[in-house]
């Protein structure tokens, strides 16, 4: 628990490398608990080491069924590490079991990073336009 709460401690501070080492340390310390392995890879990606991050994610047992509301969490995080080693299958798939919303914005990443702006822009607004499909001709009711 220690460890833990000086990876907090330094990751406040932005003392990415030695919160990350704090953070492996911590989930070493307690492999249960997901906390440790979630920090230590955004310590991780935040240095701009996705491939660790991703490794983290993927390989650390307390996140292999961590329940909620740590299963959404490590989900985001891998999608953006996914993201971050422009893997868009990869992160597409880490983003299956995000809600809707969230879905939505690794989906618009992905469409944008590949230069379909127009999907791109629409993934993002569809929760933002309710009761119009984006492209669809306005209809009024002015009488025209």
């Amino acid at each position: 628990m220690r460890r833990l709460a000086d990876g907090l401690f330094e990751a406040r501070r932005g003392l990415w490398p030695s919160a990350l080492e704090s953070f492996t340390g911590a989930a070493e310390d307690d492999p249960t608990d997901p906390r440790a392995p979630l920090a230590a890879a955004i310590c991780a990606l935040r240095r701009g080491d996705a491939r660790r991050a991703a490794v983290l994610l993927e390989t650390a047992s307390a996140l292999r069924d961590p329940g909620p509301p740590w299963a959404e969490r490590a989900a985001w995080l891998r999608a953006c590490a996914r993201l971050a080693l422009d893997d868009p299958a990869g992160a597409e798939a880490a983003a299956r079991g995000l809600p809707g919303a969230l879905r939505r914005r690794v989906e618009a990443a992905v469409r944008l990073r590949a230069g379909d702006y127009r999907a791109g822009v629409v993934a993002l607004l569809v929760d933002r336009v309710p009761g119009r499909v984006l492209g669809a001709p306005r209809v009024d009711n002015q009488g025209g």
